[in-house]
């Protein structure tokens, strides 16, 4: 007739004195075989739901992080510098136009914004078609971004209401640049050029204000 174990169900065998699944004496054997290690079998089971929680959490923590870095890129001066890239290597001047800060539109002559841009960009292209040819791929990487200190914040300031009079530069309340390693390859041919981004902050979106 077979036996189990009253402390945990296990089948046990013939002769055992012992349950070798959790370790408790069968029938009135009360001792324990010397060196065994008895394992209480709720201890287990809290221990087991313990790691898996544990773990739970640092998969939650790791998609978190994950989910910052993703939103983080997409938006504030990393989202805009994105932007103002794809639209770069798409020479989309109506982007970059609609990107660019309000106080263009202060500007007396309406082509004043499209000109500026399309200048900003077409001297690269025109560098990266001679340096390596017309049929490039272009690839860039953000090698900082920082904010301007109040100096030279005061001097763009300085600056914008000698060219705009009419705008009101309270509106931006910070200024940041990027500093953008654009390369140009074209077989073993390549180029490369820094690409400057000024962003002011004007209300609660960030905006560009020069192209370099």
């Amino acid at each position: 007739m077979a036996k189990f174990c009253g402390n945990c169900g296990a089948q046990l065998d013939d002769g055992d004195k012992v349950c070798g699944q959790c370790g408790t004496p069968v029938n009135g054997n009360a001792g324990t075989v010397p060196g065994l290690k008895v394992v209480d079998p709720e201890k287990k089971k809290k221990m087991a739901k313990r790691i898996k929680g544990i773990v739970a959490l640092v998969i939650v923590v790791a998609l978190a992080i994950t989910g910052v870095k993703v939103y983080l890129s997409f938006t504030g001066t990393n989202g805009l510098v994105r932007k103002v890239m794809t639209a770069y290597e798409d020479y989309d001047v109506d982007s970059l136009v609609a990107l660019s800060s309000d106080m263009y539109y202060y500007f007396d002559s309406d082509d004043y914004v499209d000109e500026y841009f399309e200048d900003a960009v077409g001297k690269y292209i025109d560098n990266f078609e001679s340096s390596v040819g017309h049929s490039y791929k272009l690839t860039y990487e953000v090698d900082e971004i920082y904010d301007l200190s109040k100096r030279k914040q005061e001097e763009i300031f300085k600056s914008i209401g000698y060219q705009f009079p009419d705008f009101d530069v309270d509106t931006i309340s910070k200024i940041a640049v990027a500093n953008v390693k654009v390369t140009a390859k074209q077989g073993s041919k390549s180029v490369n050029k820094t690409v400057k981004i000024t962003m002011s902050k004007e209300g609660k979106g960030w905006k560009l204000l020069y192209l370099e």
